[in-house]
This record gives structure tokens, C-alpha cells and sequence, in this order.
């Protein structure tokens, strides 16, 4: 399923170097972020998740940029987006 994350971000420089740090140390194989996107102030926060639930990518989230920002969570369809979890 996928799962839509609007970041209200309060730390720009927190989510960004939490962000970054997640990314290299690679995301668990449960889960896929096939679009993340962000205003050019950093302060607002698009990314659409694959995972198996909306409160397994909740969970993942908030414990990546959770101090740095406010999210919402939303199942979503998204057209033209092939599934990349088996």
C-alpha cells in the first residue's frame, strides 16, 4: 500500500541531516520511499511510502524525523506508481 506523509517541519536542519542519515544506512527491506519532496525553504514536507500499513511507515517515520517535524499520514491510490515491495 502506499502512504502519503505531509512533513510540517520544525528543525530543517534536523530533518535534513536525519534524512540524510537514514538514507545511508539504507531503509529497512518493509518498506520503500519512491518520492520524497520538500519546499525550497525546507519547511514542508511531501513523501509517499510503500509498506504493508499505515502505522508500520507512521512508526519508521516518526522514529527517523519525528523531533524535527509534525506529520500527518494518509493511505493513498497513486496512479502511474508501480509497487517496488513484492
Amino acid at each position: 500500500m502506499f502512504v502519503t506523509v505531509l512533513h510540517h517541519i520544525t528543525d530543517p536542519v534536523g530533518f535534513e541531516a536525519a534524512e540524510a542519515k537514514a538514507m545511508e544506512a539504507g531503509l529497512p527491506t518493509n518498506v520503500a520511499l519512491p518520492i520524497h519532496a520538500a519546499t525550497p525553504d525546507h519547511r514542508t514536507g511531501v513523501c509517499i511510502w510503500e509498506g504493508e500499513s499505515v502505522d508500520a511507515v507512521r512508526e519508521l517515520v516518526e522514529s527517523l524525523v519525528g523531533p524535527f517535524s509534525d506529520n500527518e499520514y494518509f493511505q493513498m491510490d497513486v496512479d502511474g506508481l508501480e509497487p517496488a515491495l513484492a
